[in-house]
């Protein structure tokens, strides 16, 4: 295999240079000039040619990638928020609420924010059962709540269930009117009249 080139000289180390790396190999480069001058490079000696000393390839080492040996649940483990805080402000503690549907607003502030990336979620408690499916959202509805006086609390879970905080139960009071307790609970039912 041989290249022939014409001079200026720039063009010959390029050559020269390129020979060596399109062959991949170790192999010698050879030097000659044939008779119109012309300055030849190949990988066979022939004639006058003579053995170049090329300088070494630049060479980059290629990088070192390492295989993850963590667990899915460790992976999630190590991108666990640290939860500094997590608490029910509304309703507040000993609050008496009057709702005749039983519908209880319930909103929550969590430190730092809720991580929803990593599968994190709300799960909220009335009298210590959960309710519902997890959610995202801070703020939601407990519905059909039964008269008296009832807790309400709130956690976060990973994407496994398992509980990362949870806040302090708050204590409220309802109360629903009724045909039987028009009044509100503990009041005195009042006695239907007499027909005349």
């Amino acid at each position: 295999m041989g290249v022939s080139l014409m001079k200026p000289a720039k063009h010959v180390v390029f050559a020269a240079v390129t020979l060596v790396w399109v062959s991949g190999l170790s192999a010698a480069v050879y030097k000659s000039v044939d008779a119109q001058g012309n300055v030849v490079y190949t990988d066979e000696p022939s004639g006058d040619a003579k053995p170049l000393k090329l300088p070494p390839l630049s060479t980059i080492p290629a990088p070192s990638y390492k295989s993850s040996t963590q667990s899915p649940a460790e992976l999630e483990q190590s991108a666990v928020v640290d939860y500094q805080q997590i608490s029910i402000v509304s309703p507040t503690q000993d609050a008496t609420l009057r709702d005749n549907t039983g519908a209880i607003p319930v909103n929550v502030v969590l430190e730092p924010e809720l991580n929803s990336a990593a599968g994190h979620r709300f799960r909220y408690y009335l009298d210590g059962q959960a309710q519902g499916k997890p959610t995202e959202s801070a703020q939601i509805s407990l519905e059909n709540v039964h008269r008296g006086s009832r807790t309400v609390a709130a956690a976060v879970v990973d994407s496994s269930g398992q509980e990362l905080i949870r806040s302090s139960p708050v204590q409220f009071h309802l109360h629903r009117q009724s045909l039987k307790f028009p009044r509100g609970p503990g009041q005195p039912t009042p006695l239907p009249r007499k027909a005349p």
